[in-house]
């Protein structure tokens, strides 16, 4: 080699020893590598669902109260307070019927236990489809004797506390409070011949609202409902070192109509709900229960769902209303429940919930993909995508009523479509479950990644009926926040002035921002 090129070699390895390093690699989101490990942890079902249990999983929008209770600790309440059972039906009473047994021979009779245990829930139950969604329904009844009003305190501090447990912010409630007194009183307020119509149930309405009795009731109602919420916070130790994790829980509540009874008493039972709503903070919607297949809910589904509709536009109508929203359960049917001559209504409940009742949200919607009528399924999930109707998906409970579950269920059909889902409990003291198993059935068995769960949680809080303005700048695209946040990372320590002023008066842009720093804190274990 020539000195020159010599030369060259010696200033090229100078000049490069004085260039600074390379740049480092740009971190990658912490988002992206908990995907990442969720994905290793498929083949460990158990290391699954512990990563999914400490998950920030936002709320519960679909639970009802009566069926969320721990089966153990309804036991345990029926044995203080010297409730029984029949040795046969294992229904339970209190004061005691002649020939039952008490429930406190429980705590040393394993048999007697395991058996209320199992006609009280779903634990242990191998019957077929038709058998178990029977006997789900019959549960109710049966321990309905030990979930008295005087144990309200424990029943709210019960499903708050595992809320809290499994890391959710926010719950909502279905129960009836006394809405079957409004149903009883409208009964007979109504004639053969009075025609459906807006006018005429407006004027039952105002007859019913003007009764005494509806009025007393109401009354009751409001003072039970506080002091059980103040109740309840006491059984958790809130504001106290001790205090339990469901005292970080927000609840609100929904006034449920039963769907068994006919159409003017499931009236009495909504403008009860809606009127109730007015005095109570806490409560913020209506919904109707008990089976879709019921006789009285196939004959009245139309008249119930147009009924509904007509109260909520007065109500949205009228000055100084307080403003109750509509989440309904439709579309929980597969043909095994109906007789032939009523197959027909699997081509429409959704829909006309939506259309007919201004249904905001969807309990269930399972048979979505059979909802032919009308303009058929594509336009109905558009239409459900565009109005922003949001599904609480309860697989565990399909799964076991219906016996939909995999690519069977609808889920898949909802994300593609873009129609905003949720994942909910339904009644996680009778199935024997919680949040958590429902998010290991959307990842195990529906194929559900991370990025697409946390999508799901932060669309419970976006579509809970929880007083104020979302956090984010359009419904349900997770990037930009509000303008008040908008120089904000969200969920970060020491929010902006305008940002914190704009938390403190939105109660739901607060509980987003709890949950986005719920994601920062739990991806950071990941980050590394």
């Amino acid at each position: 080699m020539s000195k020159l090129s010599l030369v060259v070699v010696a200033m090229t390895l100078g000049l490069s020893a004085c260039r600074d390093d390379p740049d480092p690699p740009t971190p990658r989101p912490p988002e992206d590598l908990t995907q990442e490990h969720m994905e290793t942890l498929r083949s460990n079902p158990t290391a699954l669902a512990a990563f999914l249990r400490d998950m920030p999983k936002g709320g519960d929008l679909h639970s009802h109260t009566s069926g969320a209770i721990t089966m153990e600790k309804l036991i345990q309440w029926g044995s203080e307070d010297g409730a029984c059972v029949n040795p046969t039906t294992y229904v339970a009473s209190n004061p005691c019927e002649q020939g039952a047994t008490p429930l406190s021979n429980t705590a040393s009779d394993r048999a007697l236990y395991d058996a209320v245990m199992g006609a009280w829930s779903m634990e242990g139950f191998t019957g077929p489809l038709l058998e178990a969604h029977q006997h789900f329904f019959d549960a109710f009844a049966k321990y309905g004797a030990v979930q008295t009003e005087a144990r309200g305190d424990d029943i709210y501090a019960d499903i708050l506390s595992r809320a809290g447990h499994h890391n959710q912010v926010y719950v909502e409630l279905m129960q009836g409070f006394g809405a079957s007194t409004g149903g009883r009183l409208a009964a007979p307020l109504f004639s053969p011949t009075d025609p459906w119509d807006a006018p005429t149930l407006l004027s039952k309405r105002a007859q019913l609202i003007a009764l005494p009795e509806f009025q007393t009731a109401l009354t009751r109602q409001a003072e039970s409902i506080a002091s059980f919420l103040v109740g309840s916070r006491q059984v958790m130790a809130c504001g106290t070192p001790q205090a339990d994790p469901g005292c970080d829980v927000e609840v609100r509540l929904l006034v449920s109509a039963n769907r068994t009874a006919e159409r003017a008493n499931v009236f009495g039972q909504w403008v009860y709900a809606f009127e109730l709503a007015q005095r109570v903070p806490q409560i913020v919607g209506v919904n109707l229960v008990s089976p879709e297949e019921h006789p009285n809910s196939l004959a009245y589904y139309n008249d119930e769902m147009f009924a509904l509709g007509t109260l909520d536009d007065h109500n949205d109508t009228t000055p100084g209303r307080k403003t109750v929203h509509v989440s309904l359960h439709a579309g929980e049917l597969i043909p095994e429940v109906l007789k032939p001559e009523d197959q027909g209504h699997l081509r429409f409940h959704i829909r006309n919930a939506v259309k007919l009742a201004h249904a905001e949200r969807i309990g269930h919607g399972v048979d979505v993909l059979g909802e032919t009528d009308g303009e058929g399924v594509d336009a109905l999930l558009r239409d459900m995508r565009e109005a922003g109707v949001l599904v609480e998906i309860c697989l565990s409970s399909n799964n076991v009523l219906l016996g939909v579950k995999g690519t069977d269920h609808p889920l898949s059909a909802y994300l593609v479509e873009k129609v905003p889902v949720t994942l909910a409990t339904d009644d996680s003291g009778i199935l024997r479950g919680d949040i958590t198993q429902e998010y290991v059935a959307a990842a195990a068995v529906q194929g559900l990644d991370y990025k697409t769960l946390k999508q799901l949680a932060r669309a419970s809080l976006e579509h809970a009926f929880v007083e104020g303005d979302s956090l984010w700048a359009q419904r349900d695209v997770f990037t930009t926040l509000a303008a008040a946040c908008a120089q904000d990372d969200a969920g970060e320590a020491g929010p902006s002035s305008s940002c914190q002023t704009f938390l403190g008066a939105n109660t739901r842009a607060a509980l987003q921002w709890r949950l986005e720093a719920q994601f920062t804190s739990f991806e950071a274990r990941f980050a590394n």
